[in-house]
C-alpha cells in the first residue's frame, strides 16, 4: 500500500519548486485558443487535485473575455499579456469571484503589464512557500497513512484559508464601495 504522507510530501516539494514563467519567457508570438489552452493546461497542472480536474478550458477563456476580465483576442489570437492575465485569473478564481478577480486586475494592471505579472509571480512563490512550510510542519510526526490526522490537517488548512478569503473579500468589498463613494462625490463637485 502506498504511503499517503509520502505522496503529499512529494507533491508539496513539486509545488515548492513551481513558479510561473516570467513575463518575458511567455511566448512572444500570437496564439490561437487551442494553443493557449494547451500551454496553460500544462503550466497549471500542478494545481490539479485529480486527473479529472481542468484548470483551463476554451469556455473559461471565452467567459473571461465576455466579462471583460481580459481583453478580446486580436484576429482570434492571444498574446503574452493574455497568457499572463489568464494565469492570474486561474489562480485567483480558486478563492474569489470573477468580479473580485477583475477588481484586483484593474487595480494591478495600470502601467507595466510585465512588471505587474512578475510581481504577482514573485508574491505567489513567496506565499506558496509559506503555506507549504506550514503544511510540512503540520505533517511532521503524523503516522504513516493516519487518515484521521491527515483529514484534521486538511480541516485546519481549510479553516485558515476560509479566514483569509473572508478578509480578502471584505477588503475588496470596502475598497469598491469607497471607490464608488469617491466617484459620486467627484461628480457632485463638478
Amino acid at each position: 500500500m502506498e504511503n499517503v504522507n509520502n505522496i503529499i510530501k512529494k507533491w508539496l516539494s513539486e509545488l515548492s519548486s513551481f513558479e510561473f514563467l516570467n513575463y518575458e519567457q511567455l511566448p512572444d508570438i500570437d496564439l490561437y485558443m487551442d494553443q493557449v489552452v494547451q500551454i496553460l493546461d500544462r503550466e497549471l497542472k500542478i494545481f490539479s487535485t485529480s486527473s479529472m480536474d481542468k484548470q483551463i478550458t476554451s469556455s473559461m477563456i471565452n467567459n473571461y473575455v465576455k466579462g471583460k476580465v481580459i481583453s478580446a483576442p486580436v484576429s482570434k489570437k492571444y498574446n503574452r499579456e493574455h497568457l499572463a492575465l489568464i494565469e492570474e485569473v486561474c489562480t485567483l478564481k480558486q478563492v474569489l469571484t470573477i468580479a473580485e478577480v477583475k477588481q484586483i486586475l484593474e487595480s494591478t494592471y495600470k502601467d507595466s503589464n510585465r512588471e505587474a505579472f512578475n510581481n504577482f509571480k514573485t508574491r505567489m512563490k513567496f506565499l506558496n512557500n509559506l503555506a507549504i512550510d506550514d503544511a510540512k510542519t503540520q505533517l511532521e510526526g503524523v503516522e504513516e497513512n493516519d487518515l484521521e490526522k491527515l483529514n484534521e490537517i486538511a480541516l485546519n488548512l481549510s479553516l485558515t484559508a476560509n479566514a483569509y478569503i473572508s478578509i480578502a473579500k471584505r477588503i475588496l468589498f470596502l475598497t469598491k464601495h469607497f471607490e464608488e463613494i469617491l466617484k459620486a462625490e467627484d461628480k457632485e463637485d463638478k
